[in-house]
This record gives C-alpha cells, structure tokens and sequence, in this order.
C-alpha cells in the first residue's frame, strides 16, 4: 500500500520461553544488570502500579503460606510446598516488565508488555504523542473493537498514552489480519517522559 510503512508484532512466546524470560528477567534483578546498554536507546518504564500490587501479593502469599503449611496433613506438604512455590515464582515474574521496558531508539519505537508480546512501528511514522486516560479491554498487543484504524499495546487495560502516526504503519495483528494502524494507545509510568522523548529523538 503507496505511503504504508512496515511495523511488526512479536507474538505471546511459548510456555519455555515464558520460563526464560522469568528467570532472565530475575537474574537481571537481583545482579541489577542495565536495562538496556544499546547506545542511543531510551528505556521508558511502564506497569509500575501493576507490578507493586504483584510485589505485596506475593509478600503475603510468603507469609500465609508458612502458616497453612502447619495446618495441613504431613502427606500434602510436598505438594502444597511445590504449588505455594510455583504460586510465588508466577506472581513474582509479573515483575518482568520492570526488565522489558518500551525502547525508544532514532529508527524505531518498540512497545513491550513482558512476556505479552510486543510491537515495534518505524520512529519516522510517529507525528504526535498525547496524553489520554482509557479502558481498552484485554492485555498484551491487540486490535480496538470498532476501531480499525487502531491498536494497543499495554499490560493491562488501561492506558494513558495515544501515539499518532502518519503514515500509517502496517501491521499483521494475530487474529484481527492485516491493518494500516493510524493510532497506538500505551500505558507508561511518565506521558510527559514518552513525549520527551519521542521528540528528543525526532
């Protein structure tokens, strides 16, 4: 299609890369390795409150969990040791977001949500960047119901960031098929950081 650029979106891994993206994302954490050491590349973080929330759940998942385990039968210790630990592990990797920031280099504008999936659009299609506050049900990178022009790319459902692009930039979104996407709704930790940004590198 004449004046289309090309973007793509990086679909949900498989289950084995979920698992590495955890314990990548967890190693990277506790040796507090850079975000990203790519030079002329801005990290910008996103999910914050999500990933608070997750913290102080899985604190006190840790502490219920010592005490259940002196109330059970010892024949379902094990097992309920093994399923309190995958349990913890589950809602500590939510915290890998803090590790797969959305990137902003002078070529590109990668969106990420985890192990969700990400999109990355041309940085030249980007025309303007405003600040919004909308519900768009679902997670991950998806299509907006009635919209065709347009797409999201958040953890959650809510989104603070419309990113407007011109040209339109082309994108195969699973489920949903090919579509010239006029318009990204984000959800980041600072608008106000994304716009900065975005017009640094412009």
């Amino acid at each position: 299609m004449p004046g289309v650029s090309e973007g793509y979106v990086k679909r949900r891994p498989s289950g084995t890369r979920i698992a590495g993206i955890l314990l990548e994302s967890l190693a990277g954490w506790i040796t507090r390795r850079p975000v990203s050491g790519a030079p002329g590349v801005v990290p910008l973080p996103h999910s914050s409150e999500l990933r608070l929330v997750v913290i102080v759940l899985a604190v006190v998942e840790i502490v219920t969990a010592f005490l259940v385990s002196g109330m059970i039968p010892p024949g379902f210790k094990a097992v309920h040791a093994l399923f309190e630990t995958l349990l913890v592990l589950a809602a500590l990797g939510a915290a890998a977001t803090a590790r797969h920031p959305h990137l902003v280099s002078s070529s590109e504008l990668i969106l990420r949500t985890g192990f969700l999936g990400e999109l990355a659009v041309p940085r030249d299609s980007v025309r303007s960047v405003s600040p919004v506050l909308q519900t768009i049900k679902g997670r991950g990178p998806r299509a907006v119901a009635g919209d065709p022009d347009a797409m999201v790319c958040s953890v959650t459902s809510t989104v603070n960031v419309r990113v407007d692009l011109d040209p339109p930039v082309d994108i195969d979104l699973a489920g949903a098929g090919k579509r010239a996407v006029r318009r990204i709704y984000l959800s980041t930790d600072s608008p106000d950081a994304v716009r900065g940004v975005l017009r640094g590198n412009g």
